[in-house]
Parts: C-alpha cells; sequence; structure tokens
C-alpha cells in the first residue's frame, strides 16, 4: 500500500495539479478494506467540496466584473 492513490502539485501563484491512481486493495480484505473504501469515498467528497467552493468562487468573481449600471434621475 505504499503506492499514492492520489498527488498535488502546487507551487504558489501557479496551477493545481491532481493526479488520481485508482486504488489498489486486491491484497487487503475484511474491516480493513470496508475502511480504506470508506477513506478513499471520503477524500472524493472532501474534492468535490472544494471544487464546489472552487466554482462559487469564479461565479462571484465572473458577476463583480461585469458592468453595472446606474439610473441618474435627470430633474
Amino acid at each position: 500500500m505504499g503506492e499514492r492513490i492520489l498527488e498535488v502539485e502546487h507551487e504558489p501563484g501557479e496551477e493545481l495539479v491532481v493526479r488520481f491512481r485508482p486504488p489498489k486493495f486486491g491484497a487487503v480484505s475484511g474491516p480493513a478494506r470496508q475502511h480504506l473504501l470508506a477513506a478513499h469515498k471520503e477524500m472524493l467528497l472532501a474534492l468535490r467540496s472544494l471544487l464546489d467552493v472552487a466554482i462559487e468562487y469564479a461565479d462571484e468573481a465572473g458577476k463583480k466584473k461585469g458592468k453595472t449600471r446606474a439610473k441618474i434621475e435627470v430633474k
């Protein structure tokens, strides 16, 4: 189980690179296998949450950059 399932590369100011490898649980059986599968699922759910936050941030940034109109009342 020394092989990593997930690899992340990040340099400040640069892109984030995430690599997934399918888990190999063939040699593990019983409760340990169930715990590993549950941990894998939790990691994927955590990644989903991070992606949701990134999408919300992108949506908000897009709204702020749009032109706004101001109604000017002329008397």
